[in-house]
């Protein structure tokens, strides 16, 4: 029992000299936030022929916003959260040769890339508005197959990667140290 009595404060100050020197720091609320922050979310704007994607980041975002003890969503908050998809293409990826000669026939993927610009206002301490305005890109690229329908759920489960990914980039940037 002596020995750990004894042990114990230089583990500890061991562990917080090795954590401290490694370049991490614990922040004092989650997102680098100085002071708690209600936000409004409106529903994303989609300028894309893929009309469900607008309802589908708006959900990922507020929930992922929700999670955070700093951090509440309501409407006609100060604090606005734009965004706006400007951007989705559904391409080609690596060709499928045939067996019977080297040319290429079909796709056997394809990639979906997405764009969302994203804007954050609220008002300074001077009555002016603080905005950051960022782009945020992705892509994910899935399998073609013969069967229509499984394309079709590989683009739509492609879509949701995408919207999960592109979600956990907005909240933990356009919140840091905001």
């Amino acid at each position: 029992m002596r020995i750990i009595k004894k042990i114990l404060p230089a583990a500890l100050l061991t562990a917080a000299l090795t954590v401290g020197g490694c370049g991490y720091s614990f922040s004092p609320t989650p997102y680098g936030l100085m002071e708690d922050l209600t936000v409004s979310v409106p529903v994303v704007t989609n300028k894309s022929r893929y009309g469900e994607l607008g309802p589908m980041m708006t959900s990922d975002i507020i929930t992922r916003l929700d999670a955070s003890s700093n951090i509440r969503v309501a409407e006609g908050a100060p604090a606005v959260l734009k965004m706006e998809i400007v951007n989705v293409a559904v391409t080609g990826g690596a060709w499928q040769v045939d067996d019977d000669d080297d040319t290429p026939r079909h796709s056997a993927s394809r990639v979906v890339n997405m764009t969302i610009e994203a804007v954050l206002e609220r008002p300074g301490p001077d009555g002016q508005p603080i905005m950051r305005r960022q782009r945020f890109s992705g892509q994910r690229t899935f399998l073609v197959s013969e069967s229509q329908a499984q394309v079709e759920m590989r683009q739509v489960e492609a879509f949701q990667w995408l919207v999960n990914d592109l979600g956990q980039k907005i909240s933990q940037t356009m919140f840091s140290e905001f």
